[in-house]
C-alpha cells in the first residue's frame, strides 16, 4: 500500500509573487512609518491633525496612494500562498489541513511575540486569526465563487458604516436624541483623547515594561473594531486565492487584457475615490458614524480595492523588470519584523527617543533608504542561505523538521 507523500518546504518560487511581495513590503513600511511614531488610537482620526506645508502634502499623498492599499496587497498574497500550498499538496497527494493549521498557529505565536516585544500595529496575529476563519468557512469554496465572496466581505464595513450613519441622521432629527448623542460623542472623544495621551506618554518616555503593557492596550483598541477589519482581510484572502487559482498571478501574459483593464479602472477610478475619501475624513472621528464618515468609509474602501488591484496590475506584468524586488519579497516575514524592530528602537523612549521628532515629509525618504538596504541585505543573505531566519523558523514549526539553511538559491519558475 502506498504511503501518502509528505508535504514539505519547497525551493521553487514564482517570480511575480516574490516581486509583488517585495513591492507590498515597501508600501507597508511607507504606511507603518507614521504609526511607529504616532499613537495608534489616533488611527480612527485619519490624517494627522496639525500638519502644514510639505508635511501636510506628504501625509495626504501617502494616505491617498498607500494607506489601505498595501495591506490589501499583502492580504491577497496571503490568500495566494494558501492556494499554492493547497495545490501542491493535492498534486503530491499529501496531507494538507494539519500542516496549514500548524502554519497558522506558528504565525499567531510570532504575531503575539511581535505585539508583546516590538510593536502594537502587528498584522501577523490578525492574519492568523482571519486565516483560521477562512479555513473554517471557505476552505472548499469553488473558484467561481471566491471573487464574489471577496467583494461581499470587502464592502461589509461600507454597509455597516452607511447603516449606522443613516440611523444617526434619523435619530438626530429628535432634539432630545441629538443632545444625548452629542453628549455621548463628547464623552467618547474624551476617552479617546485619554487613550491617545497614555499611548504617547508611554512610547515617548516609558520603560520597556511600561511600553509592553501599552502595546497590548493599543492592540486591544484596534481589535475591538473587528467588524471593520476581519471581513475585508478575509475578503482579500479570498481574492488572492482567486487570482492565483485562475493563473493571473503566475501567467500574466495569458491575462494581458485583464491587467490592462485593471490598470485603467484601478488607477483611473481608484485614485480619485481614494483622494475624496481621505479629504472627507479630515477632522472626523471614524468611531462616530456620521453621514460624512459613512461617505468617507465608502470612498476609501472602494478606492483601496480598486487602487490595490491597479498597483498589482502594474507590478505583475512587469515582474522581470522588477526582479530586484524579489529578494526582499522572499524574506518578507523577516524584513517585516526587522522594520518594526529598527524603527521602534529609533522612536521609542527606551531606544533613541525620537518619538514625534521626525518631520512627516521625511517619511518617504527614510522609507526608501531603509528599504533599499533591506533589498541589498536580502540579496546578500539569499546568496548564502535558502530561507530568511524567520521563514526558516516558520517552516520548522509548520513541517515539524528543520529545513536545511545552506544550499542553492531558490529556483524562480
Amino acid at each position: 500500500m502506498d504511503t501518502p507523500a509528505r508535504l514539505g518546504p519547497t525551493l521553487d518560487r514564482h517570480l511575480a509573487l516574490d516581486v509583488l511581495r517585495g513591492f507590498a513590503l515597501f508600501g507597508i513600511l511607507l504606511v507603518n512609518f507614521e504609526w511607529f511614531t504616532r499613537a495608534l488610537p489616533e488611527i480612527v482620526l485619519g490624517s494627522q491633525p496639525g500638519l502644514v506645508g510639505l508635511d501636510r502634502a506628504v501625509d495626504l499623498a501617502i494616505n491617498t496612494l498607500a494607506t489601505g492599499k498595501f495591506y490589501a496587497l499583502f492580504s491577497m498574497l496571503f490568500g495566494a500562498g494558501f492556494a499554492l500550498m493547497l495545490d501542491r499538496a493535492a498534486k503530491r497527494e499529501a496531507p494538507f489541513w494539519g500542516t496549514y493549521l500548524r502554519r497558522l498557529s506558528m504565525l499567531a505565536v510570532i504575531g503575539a511575540l511581535h505585539v508583546t516585544l516590538v510593536w502594537a500595529g502587528d498584522i501577523l496575529l490578525i492574519y492568523a486569526i482571519v486565516g483560521f476563519i477562512m479555513v473554517l468557512l471557505f476552505r472548499r469554496t469553488p473558484t467561481t465563487r471566491l471573487w464574489k465572496w471577496a467583494l461581499v466581505l470587502i464592502v461589509l464595513p461600507v454597509l455597516f458604516s452607511a447603516a449606522a450613519g443613516f440611523a444617526v441622521a434619523i435619530v438626530e432629527t429628535d432634539p432630545n436624541a441629538a443632545a444625548a448623542i452629542a453628549a455621548e460623542m463628547t464623552r467618547g472623544r474624551a476617552e479617546l483623547d485619554a487613550a491617545i495621551e497614555a499611548s504617547r506618554s508611554a512610547y515617548a518616555a516609558g520603560s520597556f515594561g511600561e511600553v509592553t503593557a501599552q502595546r497590548w492596550r493599543d492592540w486591544a483598541f484596534g481589535a475591538s473594531h473587528f467588524l471593520f477589519w476581519v471581513p475585508p482581510i478575509l475578503g482579500y484572502f479570498l481574492l488572492g486565492r482567486w487570482l492565483l487559482v485562475t493563473g493571473r498571478l503566475t501567467d500574466a501574459a495569458a491575462h494581458a487584457g485583464w491587467f490592462t483593464r485593471m490598470r485603467l479602472v484601478g488607477i483611473g477610478l481608484g485614485l480619485p475615490l481614494s483622494a475624496a475619501g481621505v479629504w472627507l475624513m479630515v477632522g472626523e472621528n471614524a468611531m462616530w458614524p456620521t453621514p460624512r464618515v459613512a461617505g468617507a468609509t465608502a470612498l476609501t474602501s472602494i478606492g483601496a480595492l480598486l487602487l490595490s488591484l491597479g498597483w498589482l496590475s502594474c507590478v505583475v506584468p512587469a515582474a522581470r523588470a522588477l526582479a530586484w524586488l524579489a529578494p526582499a519579497g522572499r524574506m518578507a516575514l523577516t524584513n517585516y519584523l526587522v522594520q518594526s524592530l529598527f524603527w521602534t528602537f529609533v522612536f521609542y523612549g527606551y531606544g533613541l527617543g525620537l518619538w514625534e521628532r521626525v518631520p512627516r515629509a521625511l517619511a518617504p525618504v527614510l522609507t526608501a533608504g531603509f528599504f533599499a538596504v533591506q533589498v541589498l541585505a536580502s540579496r546578500w543573505w539569499l546568496a548564502r542561505f535558502r530561507f530568511g531566519p524567520a521563514e526558516w523558523l516558520w517552516r520548522l514549526a509548520t513541517y515539524g523538521r528543520a529545513p536545511p539553511m545552506r544550499g542553492p538559491a531558490a529556483q524562480v519558475i
